[in-house]
């Protein structure tokens, strides 16, 4: 069975601890923790964070991935880029304090593709340096929104990983199913996520309640030898009003995980 997490981006208005503490109650193997300002939301890890609340935090895990996804990563300005890089390398000194070993990023706004490739692979180098597996996520409207430019990205910075989130290629045109087949070999975590739309008008839903076909897409990425963490990542709360409470999202969350796998599972052993 594959690893379960889920991300703390939609505990915002808990405490980590306490948003730890929910996800594991709920019976998830890992929790992914959010380090990203959201609309909705603060960080709940952050450069500044007190060593005693570091060691606490450890010591509450596992943690599937720290996410570090900042607006600049990448950014063709050379002082917002350089801004990024050093916050961004903070972050993963902060992985390293909470026993994390992978950190992914997103591309960041008003990017050019060689500022972000040369921050890709200055990126895959730095966290090299600490120990740490470093994942790119692809997003929907951005320079590497679809499978060709992550691939390209991870051409251009060796060694870069991928977070596989569906929500985001599928609005960008791919079929997502190929794109887990295609991304599989790079991919180090995965997001369980549903979305509708287009790049102008997509909205994050429930899952199952989007375009994306999760199992035919989860078989094609353990097909192609994907084993890692499958998260689920709900911001259907923002993107489409969903009133669930935290605790039956989070019991929704898990039953998605067991039931998308198994069907992507007995697809597989039927051939």
């Amino acid at each position: 069975m594959l690893t379960t997490s889920f991300h703390t981006g939609f505990l915002s208005d808990l405490s980590v601890f306490d948003a730890v503490r929910r996800i594991r109650d709920h019976g998830y193997d890992a929790v992914e923790l959010n380090g990203e300002t959201l609309p909705w939301g603060p960080a709940h890890v952050s450069v500044g964070m007190a060593a005693r609340e570091l060691d606490r935090l450890a010591a509450m895990g596992p943690y599937s991935a720290l996410c570090i996804h900042h607006r600049d990563f990448g950014a063709a300005g050379a002082d917002r880029r350089d801004a990024a890089r050093l916050w961004t390398e903070a972050m993963m000194d902060r992985a390293v304090d909470l026993g994390i070993g992978l950190v992914h990023v997103i591309p960041g706004e008003d990017t050019t593709l060689p500022a972000l490739h040369d921050a890709l692979a200055a990126g895959v180098e730095a966290a090299a340096r600490r120990g740490l597996t470093f994942a790119l996520e692809p997003i929907v409207g951005r320079e590497i929104g679809t499978t060709a430019t992550a691939l390209d990205a991870i051409a251009a910075a060796p060694g870069l990983k991928i977070n596989f989130d569906p929500s985001h290629l599928k609005p960008m045109g791919d079929d997502v199913t190929e794109a887990a087949r295609r991304l599989a070999p790079h991919m180090v975590h995965l997001h369980l996520k549903d979305v509708t739309g287009t790049p102008e008008t997509f909205r994050f839903v429930p899952i199952g309640a989007g375009e994306i076909d999760l199992p035919a897409m989860l078989r094609a990425a353990l097909a192609a030898g994907y084993a890692g963490p499958v998260s689920i990542e709900h911001e259907s709360h923002w993107f489409a009003e969903d009133a669930r409470g935290i605790d039956a999202v989070l019991a929704d969350g898990l039953r998605d995980i067991r039931r998308i796998e198994a069907l992507a599972q007995d697809t597989i052993a039927a051939g």
